[in-house]
């Protein structure tokens, strides 16, 4: 015979991924067939009046079926990351070889991040986020400078691994193309070989020291061209999957909606979010359900997340999705991108 915390376990799994393929409260008679009858229906309605009492299920009105609460997906999460050693080698190996082959057709290149993007929300079937590793200890190689229309400058940044970074700058005045052209050596003489972090940090009072019209020129154009370091140094945010999750009924809502829309409009906000939470994660793999996560917008949602490594930095893999999220598809799906990009890095 079994032992009451078994049935509890069982029944509370079977509530909670029924939910998840249904979206809808769960009756008991629907977890009796689900579990081929193993339980007798008066058990199970027990149970689950006893899992309700403990905060694990809730029925939204009377005669409803009943709905797993943050507590009792918190429950079911924490079951699966307790046998998850065993869990993750499920995953056929064609999936891996795919992932593996995808990666490395892209591996250094500037859509790196992207493919990361679409390869995470495809085998999650949710919205795949990613922050890229910063760029801090990326060295610069030289800027280039190309006088454009109405005394406009571009600014070329070259860095280290072939990425080039561009900005458009309008100087405090126009200079002559021979002044530009010796701004330039100057600024490449002081770049060369100085990680972004540096640039940001050391150059701008090292540009000062000279007092002359191409001097002047460089810590004009370098102050106003800031923006090309802004988004290397904190690191690439990509999105993607939105699609794919609403029509999920949650957002029918217009407030869960207006959430998800609020939290992806601003690459900023993504970011600043993502970096919070790793602040606050306890273990390498980490999901935040509910009311549990500390983003405010982000507390009708589930969300997984873990670091990666890649070319020596770190960066951030995270699956966003209703509260009912398939937790074990999500994290099944992140283990096996961020275990493929070891094998191919």
């Amino acid at each position: 015979m079994k032992s009451d915390s078994t049935r509890r376990n069982d029944i509370l799994d079977a509530v909670v991924r029924l939910n998840v393929e249904t979206g809808r409260p769960i009756s008991s008679g629907l977890v009796e067939r689900f579990l081929s009858r193993a339980y007798s229906s008066a058990t199970i309605r027990n149970v689950m009046q006893d899992l309700e009492r403990d905060g694990l299920l809730a029925q939204p009105h009377t005669s409803a079926g009943r709905l797993p609460t943050d507590a009792g997906f918190r429950r079911f999460v924490d079951r699966l990351l307790a046998t998850w050693s065993v869990r993750r080698r499920d995953t056929p190996r064609q999936i891996r070889r795919k992932v593996e082959s995808d990666l490395r057709d892209c591996i250094g290149s500037h859509g790196m991040v992207k493919m990361l993007a679409q390869l995470l929300s495809e085998l999650t079937a949710n919205i795949s986020i990613i922050l890229g590793p910063s760029w801090d200890n990326v060295r610069a190689r030289r800027l280039e400078l190309y006088p454009k229309e109405s005394g406009r400058i571009l600014l070329v940044l070259v860095l280290e691994n072939a990425l080039v970074r561009t900005g458009i700058v309008t100087p405090r005045r126009e200079y002559r193309r021979e002044v530009i052209q010796e701004a330039e050596r100057l600024l490449c003489e002081r770049i060369n070989g100085r990680s972004v972090a540096e640039l940001r940090q050391v150059l701008p009072a090292s540009l000062r020291i000279s007092a002359s019209p191409a001097g002047d020129c460089a810590a004009d154009l370098f102050e106003r061209g800031q923006d090309i370091f802004a988004d290397l140094e904190e690191g690439e945010v990509r999105l993607e999957g939105v699609a794919r999750v609403l029509d999920e009924p949650e957002f029918s809502e217009p407030g869960a909606l207006k959430n998800l829309i609020r939290f992806i409009e601003s690459p900023r906000t993504i970011r600043e979010a993502l970096l919070q939470l790793d602040r606050e994660a306890n273990s390498p793999l980490n999901v935040w359900i509910g009311r549990e996560n500390p983003v405010g917008d982000l507390r009708s949602f589930g969300l997984v997340s873990c670091r990666f490594d890649l070319d020596d930095r770190q960066g951030i893999l995270a699956v966003l999705g209703p509260r009912r999220m398939p937790y074990q598809q999500a994290l099944v799906g992140i283990d096996v991108l961020r275990r493929s990009l070891t094998r191919v890095s």
